[in-house]
């Protein structure tokens, strides 16, 4: 699939490629230290390093703005080192849990394109890595939802935002509105007191039914509700319709917003999830303006041109036909 991040701004990024898609950890600047691959755990365990030097008074119950995790690449700001991911782009990392019998087989039948391509180079180098971030494959074998412009569902929504795609959030008293520049897809956290749904009453959601409250300056969400069809992150993990997601938000300076996420899914994994840290800088409205317009760009899916983008590309050695 072509992931165009916005034609417009990706024709500007185009000098900062340097390698196929599925290799890259994340675009870099040389300024920034780059991010440690061998490591997907990442945060997990680790204080909390922030590089913002803006001492500028904020509100740190207020999340409205646009944030991105590549803030000096695109956008012109002071460098976020603890922005980046630590492994291959895009991903929900952390310490990942055993799979259930169940999640095992739904995780082997899910065919990734991002990551180290399988029994590459790259992924023999990378052995120290979980399987799921060296066994990509090419796009014609792939059944990744993505590549069908399915929706992504919110885990990976919120794990690919900010990478190249920034995340807009509209902020109210009753509701958070984070709405993702890729897909042109949003998500809804009331804050109006709501409980969450039965589990045995929604009708599952591919960003489910979200609810926060603030325990002192961290914003805590739960969401329940998912789609089964959605996948974790761009590396094929599945989630079930009985997941519990907590989301962990937090703008410990004026310029970050930090977020820590848990995943409760028994039926797939063996025990809860906690994913890496995940950072976004602070973007002016001003630094977001393309041919005169600022803000996020709508930066859709269109089957038809992606399929018209996927006809292009050759079979794998072997293979037929395309996976559908």
């Amino acid at each position: 699939m072509t992931n165009n991040f916005g034609l417009a701004r990706a024709l500007k990024l185009l000098p900062l490629i340097a390698a196929p898609a599925y290799l890259l950890a994340q675009t870099q600047v040389a300024k920034d230290k780059p991010p440690q691959v061998a490591n997907t755990g990442g945060t997990m365990g680790k204080p909390f390093v922030n590089s913002d030097k803006d001492t500028r008074p904020y509100d740190k119950h207020d999340f409205n703005g646009f944030w991105a995790r590549n803030p000096s690449a695109q956008y012109g700001q002071p460098p976020c080192p603890e922005c980046r991911d630590p492994g291959p782009s895009y991903g929900y990392f952390g310490d990942v849990p055993p799979l259930t019998p169940a999640g095992q087989k739904r995780f082997e039948a899910n065919k990734p394109t991002k990551g180290y391509l399988a029994e590459s180079k790259e992924a023999e180098e990378h052995k120290n890595l979980n399987i799921a971030y060296r066994r990509a494959v090419q796009s014609s074998e792939s059944n990744d939802p993505e590549e069908r412009c399915e929706p992504l569902g919110l885990t990976r929504l919120v794990s690919f935002s900010g990478g190249n795609p920034p995340m807009h959030i509209v902020q109210t008293n009753e509701v958070i509105i984070e709405r993702f520049e890729w897909f042109w897809d949003n998500r809804e956290i009331w804050t109006d007191g709501r409980g969450l749904p039965k589990v045995d009453d929604y009708l599952p959601r591919f960003n489910g039914y979200s609810v926060g409250k603030w325990e002192g300056d961290t914003l805590v969400v739960t969401t329940v509700g998912f789609d089964s069809r959605e996948w974790v992150d761009a590396f094929g993990f599945p989630i079930s319709e009985k997941a519990v997601l907590e989301e962990r938000y937090s703008r410990p300076s004026r310029n970050r917003l930090k977020l820590d996420m848990t995943l409760t899914d028994p039926e797939n994994y063996t025990r809860p999830w906690h994913s890496n840290t995940k950072v976004w800088g602070l973007i002016p409205k001003e630094a977001l303006t393309l041919a005169g317009w600022s803000g996020i760009a709508e930066d859709r899916c269109v089957p038809s041109e992606n399929a018209y983008y996927t006809s292009f590309e050759p079979l794998a050695p072997g293979q037929k036909t395309k996976v559908k």
